[in-house]
């Protein structure tokens, strides 16, 4: 998995902000999200980054390791972060986000509808 290049990131004390640049969306992650954001950017595993929220959280690995692979499904899914499959095996709909997850990540547009 890898941080798509279209994506821009900024940090700030209640978590990030992610912009879509070619898609013209954001999507705001909390203090949580920030940090797996941040991790993944680094170069981190899944693994990885679910040991450390487990550490530094004090929460199981199984919990962390699960919450991680739910914001990256549905950070997959809105063309944030690429995996090795073709594009067509990546453009499924977003999961329904439950229990840790659902608190990190909201998607807003931030261009303006069109009138007909």
């Amino acid at each position: 998995m890898r941080v798509s290049e279209k994506v821009r990131s900024m940090f700030n004390p209640d978590g990030a902000v992610l912009m879509d640049i070619e898609g013209g969306q954001m999507f705001n992650l909390n203090v949580v999200g920030s940090i797996i954001w941040r991790r993944l950017s680094e170069g981190d595993s899944p693994e990885q980054i679910a040991r450390n929220l487990a550490s530094e959280f004090n929460i199981p690995y199984e919990q962390a390791f699960t919450d991680v692979n739910e914001l990256l499904q549905q950070l997959v899914a809105q063309h944030l972060v690429l995996t090795s499959l073709p594009e067509n095996d990546q453009r499924q709909s977003a999961p329904k986000a439950g229990g840790f997850v659902s608190n990190f990540f909201k998607r807003w547009n931030s261009r303006p509808a069109r009138n007909p």
